[in-house]
This record gives C-alpha cells, sequence and structure tokens, in this order.
C-alpha cells in the first residue's frame, strides 16, 4: 500500500468536507440540534442547507462556475505533431470481475484516454504516457489500468509508459518532466484542470500542449435541478481550492 504525507491525506479531506453535500448534511445536523435550544439558529442552518443544495444542483448556476475554469483553453489541434502524449490519471471503480481494463475507468478517465488515443494515432512515432496510483485504499494502479485499456483499444504496449506511483497532479509533473525535456508533448486531462495541471508541468520548465478531454458546463438552456448539476459544481469548487493551494504553495 502507497505510504501518504500528512499534507496530501489533509488535502483530500478538506476537499471532500467542503463540497456542497457534506457542507448541507453538517448544516442540517446543526438545524436538528438547535431546534429547541435556538429555533432561530435552527431555521437558519435549514435554509441555507436548502439553498446550497439547491443552487448547486441547479445547472444554470453549476454552468456558471464551471465554464470560466473549462474555456482557458482550446481543443487540441491535431494537426499539431507531438512526441509524446501525457495522460493524466482520474478515477478508477471496481467492475465485476474479468471485466476488461476500460471498464475499470470512471467516465473522465475514459474521455481522457480516448482524447490520448485520438491524438496518439496521429503521431505514429508518439510515445502513450500514463499515470495514476492505486487509491487510498490500494489495489491495481490507475496507471495500470489505463495502459491495460490502452492495449485492448489497439494500442502497441511498447508506445506506453506507466506511472503507478504518481499521487496528484504535482507529483506527476515531477516524475515525468525528466522524459519530457525539449520535446513537443500533448497534456490531456479534463478542460475544468487543465490551468492547473499546466502550470505544474511549466514549473518544471516544460511546455506542454494542452490538450483538453472534455467539457461539462452547458451551453444549452438546461435549467433542471439534478446531480449533473451537483458533479459539476464539485468540480468547479475542487479545481478552485486546488489552484488557491497552488497559488499558496507558490508564495510560501
Amino acid at each position: 500500500m502507497e505510504s501518504f504525507s500528512v499534507g496530501f491525506l489533509l488535502k483530500k479531506l478538506i476537499g471532500t468536507a467542503l463540497m456542497p453535500i457534506p457542507v448541507t448534511l453538517v448544516l442540517m445536523l446543526f438545524a436538528f440540534w438547535w431546534l429547541k435550544r435556538a429555533p432561530v439558529r435552527s431555521r437558519l442552518c435549514l435554509v441555507l442547507a436548502m439553498l446550497i443544495l439547491g443552487l448547486s444542483s441547479w445547472h444554470p448556476v453549476a454552468d456558471r462556475l464551471i465554464r470560466p475554469l473549462e474555456d482557458s483553453y482550446s481543443l487540441f489541434d491535431i494537426q499539431q505533431p507531438v512526441k509524446a502524449v501525457v495522460v493524466l490519471g482520474s478515477a478508477s471503480h471496481i467492475a465485476p470481475e474479468g471485466s476488461p481494463a476500460i471498464m475499470n475507468l470512471g467516465s473522465s478517465a475514459v474521455f481522457r484516454l480516448e482524447e490520448g488515443l485520438r491524438i496518439l494515432r496521429a503521431n505514429p512515432e508518439a510515445t502513450l504516457i500514463v499515470s495514476g496510483y492505486a487509491g487510498i485504499g490500494g489495489g491495481t494502479p490507475h496507471a495500470e489500468i489505463l495502459k491495460q485499456a490502452a492495449v485492448e483499444l489497439g494500442t502497441d504496449p511498447l508506445r506506453i509508459l506507466a506511472f503507478p506511483s504518481a499521487v496528484d497532479t504535482e507529483h506527476e509533473a515531477e516524475l515525468i518532466a525528466p522524459l519530457l525535456e525539449g520535446i513537443p508533448f500533448a497534456l490531456v486531462t479534463e478542460a475544468s484542470h487543465m490551468g492547473r495541471a499546466m502550470e505544474f508541468f511549466r514549473r518544471q520548465g516544460l511546455e506542454p500542449i494542452p490538450a483538453p478531454a472534455t467539457h461539462t458546463g452547458g451551453y444549452g438552456e438546461d435549467r433542471r435541478i439534478d446531480s449533473r448539476a451537483t458533479y459539476k459544481t464539485e468540480r468547479a469548487i475542487y479545481e478552485s481550492l486546488g489552484r488557491a493551494w497552488q497559488w499558496l504553495k507558490g508564495i510560501i
């Protein structure tokens, strides 16, 4: 099992605790706690809980939060030649035993891998670099699952390099940087995550070519309240917190 620093675990804990649903649950607990002791506080907590959950699950609000993060970089120009394609790690999940590797990838990871392979096909001499650790609970490293999935989709395993010990984007940049010095390479990740990822690789003296894999922010008139909007809000909050932490580390 991986050994994680206190700072890494604390970062994950704080990031999870500040998401809309945990905040809503905490406010509801306070509302029940103060129901008889402090009725005014109780009602205030209940109203805040309803507002936070409702607004964070409403598409117009979620889209307004996520789009500024996703629109920072254009889609990858497939005519742009590269020597390497870096697909950053994302979430895995457990599929039934015997399932193809791609079924063990979360939706974001599938989009990232598909974009990485699209770019790889346009550059026959390029190398595919995948990364990602096994998670706090252990298991098969995400990088190995990505590699297996790429092979299942027809990629020559000799063209793939895996970094299964990278625990976050900063660590990925540090580990992969020595292989990328002086060569053009595409950096593949979610559009909302691209700004933070680009900064980490630039701090290693590199100039990645951004290749945003997926945009979740809507451009239509969807005004529903549902869990997909909540996911977009969570992504916006998570990336905003990550950028704040990135900025803070840069000035300490």
